[in-house]
């Protein structure tokens, strides 16, 4: 048990909370057990929310001091029934229906419409923080509309919270009439019951809309996930923020095990995790896809297609090659494993090419020397153009799973595809396009001067000859490799 010396409080820790002052240790120590038990790290800046929130359990028990109640949570006869209220306090719900409606309108299209051309509908999603329900009741009207039971889908919504206050009003549906505005009238109507009398000013999830979604408390920084099942789609919105680097790793990690091959993870409007591009692939919108290790998803965002302007100089890139160029022109390479950035500076008109795969050697540092050395070629030789790189955008092409797999090997694409994603977004490139990964090779145009790409799966024969050549310059790289360092050789 921490021991806890009293110590003066702050003046205005106590203030306007009719409560006792809470000082520094109480705080301090009170902050360890909400981490141990629930991953939540508080700042500093949280000291008056602790006070304020845990004043109604102090005086619930007739305690006088902080000091008490962290004692009382450390009791074995109850302190396991009051340490669900101490986290029930402190957790932060904040939710509303159709709350950023871009993911809903990803989850349409493209994630059911493509589900819609399968012989088997099946959509299974977990909605990892629900909070009082409109999240998971949102989702459950998507599905009645778009995935009908009478079209033979196969649907079902997980919701859960560590906070078992707000799940018990997530289960009863019942909510003030004015939280169900963003709800489309008639769906308003379709879906909710409206009070009357006593229950005038209140509104009611329909019961044929609460029996889609069944409601479980878990914690995410439990070691066990009372979970059977794998997901299509994790909704974990405005949760990370709440957790330090090392819990929010953990929980992505394991919500790997979670996601079917290719699932989604959704995440809120201020979350990212470029930092896991070995693991998600950012789709943009705070939209990700799990990036199964032993294979590569097919391509998720594809470049709309336009005609190819007439008459203009075309130069042809292979494996190893830079390119840029300040005047109008087609810029061309074939891909298969490799992966080609195109970046342009919109402003001056100016841009480039590249065409580079990492050594697939087991040493990381190596992998990632010779990838950050063929990006910074290509950025190198538009700023001698006349581009600024505060100013560039990106469009990424190839990593496709053309080359065996062994046990010697790893998917060399899906290495090459997390290499460009990651280096792109710590530069901080947006990336405006993408089309990588799948099991098809790529031919790749793209005019430097105006930022236009087109891409096209290759012709097998095409692909046949490439293959050839990336197996014999993954030899050379793997040559190098194991040769002594030597920063005179450049290898792109």
């Amino acid at each position: 048990m921490m021991e806890i010396v009293k110590q003066p409080a702050d003046a205005d820790d106590a203030a306007g909370f009719g409560g006792p002052p809470l000082c520094d240790a109480e705080f301090h120590a009170i902050r360890d057990l909400l981490y141990e038990w629930t991953g939540i790290s508080l700042s500093p800046a949280k000291r008056n929310m602790v006070c304020a929130r845990l004043a109604k359990r102090l005086r619930h028990h007739g305690l006088h001091s902080f000091r008490e109640y962290y004692q009382l949570l450390q009791d074995d006869s109850l302190g396991l029934q009051e340490r669900q209220q101490f986290i029930n306090c402190l957790t932060t719900n904040k939710t509303d229906f159709f709350r950023e409606p871009h993911h809903f309108d990803f989850l349409r299209d493209p994630i059911i419409a493509t589900l819609q051309t399968r012989q088997v509908r099946r959509l299974r999603i977990w909605s990892c923080a629900c909070s009082t329900g409109e999240e998971p009741y949102t989702l459950a009207m998507i599905l009645a509309e778009h995935c009908p039971r009478s079209q033979g889908w196969d649907t079902e919504i997980l919701a859960s919270d560590i906070d078992t206050d707000v799940l018990a009003k997530a289960q009863q549906g019942i909510y003030p009439a004015e939280r169900i505005a963003p709800v489309p009238e008639a769906w308003r109507r379709k879906y909710f019951l409206r009070g009357y009398g006593a229950k005038q000013g209140q509104v009611a999830v329909k019961p044929e809309l609460r029996h889609r979604v069944k409601f479980r408390q878990i914690n995410l920084t439990d070691d066990h996930w009372p979970i059977r099942t794998t997901f299509d789609v994790i909704f974990c919105r405005n949760v990370l923020i709440y957790f330090d680097r090392p819990t929010q790793s953990r929980i992505l990690e394991r919500f790997t095990h979670y996601l079917t091959p290719g699932g989604y993870l959704f995440l809120g409007h201020s979350e990212n995790i470029h930092w896991l591009a070995e693991r998600y692939r950012p789709l943009g919108g705070t939209v990700y896809q799990w990036r199964c290790p032993h294979d590569t998803p097919a391509p998720s965002v594809t470049v709309p297609a336009r005609p190819i302007p007439p008459s203009l100089p075309e130069y042809s890139l292979i494996l190893g090659d830079v390119k840029t160029a300040s005047q109008p022109a087609i810029l061309k390479t074939l891909l298969g494993s490799c992966v080609s950035a195109c970046l342009y500076d919109p402003e001056a008109g100016i841009g480039g090419m590249n065409h580079f795969s990492l050594p697939g050697s087991s040493d990381e540092g190596t992998n990632t020397r010779y990838g950050v050395h063929a990006m910074e070629m290509l950025i190198t030789a538009i700023m001698k153009q006349g581009g600024e790189r505060h100013r560039l955008r990106a469009k990424v092409f190839g990593g496709a799973k053309v080359l065996p797999v062994t046990s010697e090997r790893l998917n060399i694409g899906a290495r090459n595809s997390a290499f460009v994603q990651k280096f792109l977004a710590t530069e901080g490139i947006p990336i405006e396009a993408q089309c990588l990964g799948g099991t098809r090779g790529l031919i790749v145009r793209f005019r430097p001067d105006t930022g236009q790409a087109w891409a096209k799966p290759l012709a097998p024969s095409d692909l046949t000859d490439l293959l050839r050549k990336e197996e014999e310059f993954g030899r050379q790289l793997q040559t190098q490799v194991a040769a002594p360092a030597d920063d005179r050789i450049t290898l792109f």
